[in-house]
């Protein structure tokens, strides 16, 4: 376990042209295991050894990190290919990261189960033996999409490929930090459409939505509690038609700090969005 943490941290520069790389490269590994690690060794069942259930959790978590590093970086090919159909795969390997993470953190059998958000909805479905199935409706989607759409145009073209609701806007948007060619709610996004790279707002505004994605294994460590809460019809019915898709990240984001101007990409969320979109230096100042 030591040894891999230490060849995580002295990854040679080789293998990386620059040391912002190393930096998102390895946030995404640590984040995957340590939020899988600590599930697994919440929802250990009786008789199981919480150090055993972190270190399987962890190096199953770190897997889906790297896949959730892939996805992000992929996202620098819209741009560069002026296509933005690289979203779909993306999507994709994004999805199949989280769910080995959410996976690793209730503790089930490696690769068993697997998710996939799109739009208002989150389809869940599982390898077993048993078929799994479950199609439940995302409120924080809903609530993000009535935010966005007052304020521009729907976007149909880039909400199909993108699984989000995107609006597009015909002038900057005003915030509290300043003047912004994107503003992301979550689960949706409006981009200033006039922007002489509007495909670069877009991949950068779907990182956002990837990293809000990501806190949603926190759902993974209430497993045990909920399963012993009384069974009831309310109960019945938010387990089998919703999933509770909380902002856990808006407060992670604030606890990083935005400032305005050059400071802007200090806030790490921010350098990965702007780094992984571009595929290039970030100037952080």
């Amino acid at each position: 376990m030591k040894a891999f943490i230490v060849l995580l941290l002295l990854l040679p520069s080789t293998l990386f042209s620059q040391q912002q790389e190393i930096k998102v490269f390895s946030h995404n590994i640590f984040f995957g295991g340590l939020t899988g690690g600590i599930g697994a060794a919440v929802n250990r069942k009786n008789g199981e050894n919480w150090k055993r259930n972190f270190i399987r959790g962890f190096w199953q978590g770190s897997i889906g990190g790297v896949l959730n590093y892939g996805s992000k970086k992929s996202l620098s090919l819209i741009e560069k290919k002026n296509n933005l159909g690289y979203a779909v795969p993306a999507r994709i390997i994004n999805s199949a990261g989280n769910s080995i993470i959410q996976n690793a953190a209730s503790n089930g059998s490696f690769l068993k189960n697997w998710n996939l958000e799109y739009g208002f909805l989150r389809v869940d479905f599982s390898l077993s033996s048993q078929t799994n199935f479950r199609l439940r409706i995302l409120p924080a989607s809903l609530i993000s999409a009535a935010f966005a759409l007052p304020s521009g145009q729907l976007d149909p073209k880039s909400s199909l490929l993108t699984g989000m609701i995107v609006v597009r806007k015909k002038d900057l948007i005003n915030t509290l930090h300043g003047t912004h060619d994107g503003i992301n709610y979550g689960r949706a996004f409006i981009y200033y459409g006039n922007s002489p790279r509007p495909l670069h707002i877009i991949s950068h505004e779907i990182i956002h939505e990837y990293q809000y994605r990501e806190f949603l294994v926190i759902n993974s460590y209430f497993k045990k509690g909920v399963s012993k809460l009384k069974e009831n019809g309310l109960k019945k019915f938010v387990t089998k038609y919703i999933y509770p898709d909380v902002p856990y990240f808006g407060l992670f984001y604030m606890f990083e700090q935005t400032e305005p101007g050059p400071h802007f990409f200090r806030n790490y969320y921010e350098f990965e969005a702007e780094r992984c979109a571009l595929n290039g230096h970030v100037p952080l100042n």
